[in-house]
């Protein structure tokens, strides 16, 4: 016998149940999962911007060159490929513009994170290893960023309430420190200890259990989370999608300081490792330990930005904790180049960081909010999508220019020590250019940046969410 569906009185097919509405509050539940979310991003993140190039060039043996171009290639496919992502969110329908890509790009983001990381056999000629490894750090750079829009679209799409928003800024900003401790803490012990002293086996491992983690961390937003905002960008062509977002004043500074602080901090931690074993004459692993606490001071100053947002308001925290973490950096490069004075110096760097990241991304929800039609949010999915391109453009333009630098010092790939013209490179890499593109993003980028949230809505916001 044959099923048949159930039908009603006049033998019509019964229609399927309606999906039930999202709650109409924000829970602890789902701004936690949020902050989760963020954690798996960063763990990536993390492990992209301290040790990909170390892994490119003292485990894979790339020269400092090619690792460059490597990067600036990858970048130039997510130049179309972002935006793009943006865009189909905005014409997507209310209530299914993000979560979509967040739960189907989940699982080939996984993939590509493990095969980024595994080192090709030492046989094959080295171009040939150079174009795999280029051809899978270009997928994770795609894979990446189809996820992490779509994420990063959901501060503004879970809630218009402003001290709603602070709190999954908040959220963000404490799973992302959370995930970028797990990092320094645990990824070289872990690749020496899987790998019992081989690291390219240990690599390998490792980052198999990383993408299974950050799987899990990514899925609960994608399944907890809720989108109760509705943008109207359905009916706007593209072109006026841009001019709009263009024509935002406050997007176009935050977007502009957020791209220069990254890529001073691309150079800040990508030659950390190069700078504690080569500089101060450290052990690699404590390049490690110096990352963990820089995280501890991060997660400590996000515990300060909600208090300070309600004194100065969101705008004046982001501008002056900018330029203080700029001035620290150029006091410590001022300074003998000791271990000790690095530590303090990260530590500070660190705390300033913390407090301006809360705000920084609460100020680009609230930018978005007011851009230049009369109600708003027409693209939020492109705004947010060029955003993160321009963050990721100077993650790779600094990589590459990191990597510049260290070829033209005259570094050494795999080398036990390094001259005294390359070590200066290295340092000045490690504290002076961030130092300078921190001043400049704080002193000049946001000079005159108005706060975007009122103070009362900052002040309702009691206490930041737990962790």
């Amino acid at each position: 016998m044959f099923w048949h569906p159930p039908r009603g009185h006049a033998g019509m097919m019964r229609p399927p149940a309606p999906v039930p509405p999202p709650p109409a509050c924000v829970g602890l539940k789902e701004i936690v999962a949020f902050g989760a979310g963020d954690a798996g991003f960063n763990i990536i993140w993390g492990l992209m911007l301290s040790y990909l190039a170390y892994f490119y060039t003292d485990i894979c043996f790339f020269p400092a060159r090619m690792v460059g171009f490597m990067l600036l290639a990858a970048r130039a496919v997510s130049l179309v490929t972002d935006p793009a992502v943006g865009l189909w969110i905005d014409r997507r329908p209310a209530g299914h513009q993000a979560l979509p890509l967040l739960r189907g790009g989940l699982v080939p983001f996984m993939v590509l994170v493990v095969l980024t990381f595994v080192p090709l056999p030492r046989g094959w000629p080295i171009a040939v290893r150079g174009l795999c490894a280029g051809v899978a750090y270009m997928g994770l750079c795609v894979s990446y960023g189809v996820v992490n829009t779509a994420y990063g679209v959901m501060t503004s799409l879970i809630s218009s309430d402003p001290a709603i928003r602070l709190r999954l800024a908040t959220s963000r900003m404490v799973g992302a420190t959370l995930g970028g401790l797990a990092v320094s803490m645990a990824t070289l012990p872990a690749v020496d200890f899987l790998g019992h002293g081989n690291r390219q086996a240990g690599f390998a491992l490792f980052m198999t259990g990383v993408a299974c983690v950050v799987g899990g961390l990514v899925w609960l937003p994608a399944r907890l989370c809720h989108e109760r905002v509705a943008t109207d960008g359905g009916d706007v062509a593209p072109r006026q999608l841009v001019v709009s977002l263009l024509a935002n004043r406050a997007w176009r500074r935050l977007t502009g300081a957020m791209l220069l602080t990254m890529l001073g901090s691309t150079f800040l931690f990508g030659a950390l490792v190069y700078d504690v074993r080569y500089v101060v004459h450290a052990g690699d692993h404590m390049a490690g330990w110096l990352l963990g606490m820089m995280s501890l001071m991060v997660l400590a100053g996000c515990g300060l930005s909600l208090p300070l947002c309600a004194w100065w308001g969101p705008g004046m925290v982001m501008r002056r904790g900018t330029v203080a973490a700029g001035g620290i950096l150029l006091l410590a490069y001022g300074l003998p180049a000791r271990l000790d004075v690095t530590g303090v110096g990260l530590a500070l760097f660190g705390l300033c960081v913390g407090v301006c990241n809360p705000a920084c991304f609460t100020l680009l929800a609230q930018a978005m909010r007011h851009e230049g039609s009369a109600d708003g949010l027409h693209a939020v999915g492109l705004g947010w999508a060029l955003n993160s391109t321009a963050s990721k453009m100077a993650f790779d333009i600094g990589g590459s220019l990191l990597a510049g630098v260290l070829a033209a010092a005259g570094l050494v790939s795999g080398a036990g020590q390094q001259t005294v013209q390359a070590q200066a490179g290295i340092h000045a890499g490690f504290l002076l250019v961030p130092a300078v593109l921190y001043l400049l993003a704080g002193a000049v980028v946001l000079r005159g940046l108005a706060a975007q949230n009122p103070v009362a809505a900052v002040n309702s916001t009691a206490s930041p969410p737990p962790t």
